[in-house]
């Protein structure tokens, strides 16, 4: 037994004797070995100020055989950038005799926290990284666009309110406009929300953007999920805009709101007054509906209105106008639950027992297509409901409520998703089932322009943009 013990030692010791061998500690000092790394520079989006950053990362690797030690790697201008780094788990900013094995590897961990600018526009913050190895100095750069921003935390408008187009606003536990009080967005105002936030409005929201300068209402992460796909695609990223049922003569025009988790609601409201005008502007990401409308009147024109897990529309009773709207859902991040429009209480009179107002609901000029079917599979006999001149994608025949279709239409959009997570729903081939399919009658002054000013006046296409041809070499 004492043999067998001594023979498994020495096999022990001869193993590890030679797996040390296979290791080469030998450290190279020839200036012509020095490191290799995965990217030369970390370029962040937009920073707010005062407010930390995601985590980036890149490697440093030893393409050689032996090792190397790096004498230094240092935050070059560390006490003013707003910098930080994590090297190998170790922070600071000053690092000496960093060992890297041969043909290894070891990762630089890099965020930004960035100090108020007091600048109404946004500044660039560069500084790098620097790696002295063999008496070779290498650089990786780090660049950011810090930009000031003022805060709203739990504020509730009690008085008329300007949001200006100065600097942007951000909102932690929801910005509410209270009974009586109007909110105005100036053009070229940004709101950002932070997760769970929302704009919730008692009062009257009046935000009107310019084609020149849109009004952004978003999210707060300014960042990439992955490096082709920024969280601005993504929905979820923040509450969404509800309208109570005492808030009347909204309207939203040259706006981008999108992000969001339950999307635009409007509560049910026994008006017949307008609840909600939508002009020129563009309503997209929702991981729910992207518009819930419940016995309440509103009016949308050119505009996309783009995908969404839930129904890009969810309209139940009261009264809906839809004119040269791209009503589009190819949304990729979740499964889709609904039709792209979904409908309610909108048979005939005479089906349905109750005070509550039908739905009386028109879509003009307007395409509806994507990965869902597009409409709710409802008759719609006897409703007040009706499509003219509409784009489908699936096919069907006309009657009294789907009138001049163009059934089985290839919009032919510029980019549904599919390459790099880029959208754009304008057309983009002369070849589309859009072209010149409109009806005149429905593009009548301000309808005469699409959202970005080209003219209706020679040919009307269906939904909310006119067909450009690109110039030559142009994407």
């Amino acid at each position: 037994m004492r043999g067998i013990t001594a023979a498994i030692c020495s096999l022990c010791l001869l193993v590890a004797t030679w797996l040390t061998g296979c290791i080469d500690d030998d450290f190279t000092t020839s200036p012509s070995h020095v490191l290799a790394f995965s990217t030369d520079t970390v370029a962040f989006d937009t920073v707010f100020t005062t407010i930390g950053t995601s985590t980036r990362s890149f490697r440093i690797y030893n393409p050689n055989k032996k090792s190397l030690n790096i004498s230094s790697i240092k935050l070059a201008d560390a006490e003013h950038s707003g910098f930080h780094i994590n090297v190998d788990g170790m922070s600071g900013d000053y690092f000496t005799d960093v060992e890297i094995r041969g043909k290894d590897s070891l990762y630089v961990f890099v965020e930004a926290n960035i100090d108020p600018t007091n600048e109404d526009n946004p500044i660039f913050i560069v500084d790098s990284i620097v790696f002295l190895t063999n008496g070779v100095q290498q650089d990786v750069k780090l660049t950011a666009y810090g930009q000031d921003v003022i805060i709203k935390r739990g504020e509730t408008l009690t008085a008329d309110t300007r949001l200006t187009a100065d600097r942007p606003y951000l909102i932690y536990d929801s910005l509410v406009v209270a009974p009586g009080a109007t909110l105005q967005l100036d053009p070229g105002a940004r709101l950002h929300f932070h997760n769970r936030a929302s704009l919730l409005v008692q009062g009257r929201l009046q935000a009107e953007g310019t084609q020149e300068a849109p009004i952004q209402i978003r999210g707060d992460r300014l960042d990439r999920l992955f490096a082709d796909l920024p969280y601005d695609n993504l929905g979820g990223q923040w509450g969404g805009i509800r309208f109570y049922p005492e808030s009347v003569g909204n309207k939203i025009a040259h706006a981008y709101v999108r992000g969001m988790s339950s999307g635009i609601v409007l509560d049910s409201c026994a008006t017949e007054e307008m609840r909600l005008e939508i002009a020129n502007s563009r309503i997209r990401n929702s991981s729910g509906n992207l518009i819930t409308s419940k016995y309440s009147r509103l009016y949308c024109w050119n505009s996309e209105l783009s995908d969404a897990a839930g129904a890009v529309l969810s309209l139940t009773g009261g009264a809906a106008d839809f004119t040269h709207c791209t009503i589009v859902n190819y949304y990729f991040y979740d499964v889709i639950t609904a039709p792209i429009v979904t409908l309610g209480y909108c048979a005939a009179a005479d089906s349905i027992q109750g005070g509550a107002p039908l739905l009386r609901a028109s879509f003009n000029n307007s395409i509806l297509c994507g990965k869902s079917s597009e409409v709710s599979g409802i008759d719609f006999t006897g409703s007040h409901v009706l499509f003219r001149s509409c784009l489908f994608n699936s096919m069907g025949e006309d009657d009294a409520n789907f009138i001049n279709t163009v059934w089985g239409g290839m919009p032919l959009f510029k980019a549904t998703g599919e390459e790099h997570y880029y959208y754009n729903y304008q057309i983009g081939s002369e070849e589309s089932g859009a072209i010149g399919k409109g009806d005149p009658a429905f593009a009548q002054p301000p309808l005469d322009k699409d959202m970005y000013g080209n003219s209706r006046l020679e040919r009307v296409d269906i939904g909310a943009y006119q067909y450009v041809p690109q110039a030559e070499g142009e994407e």
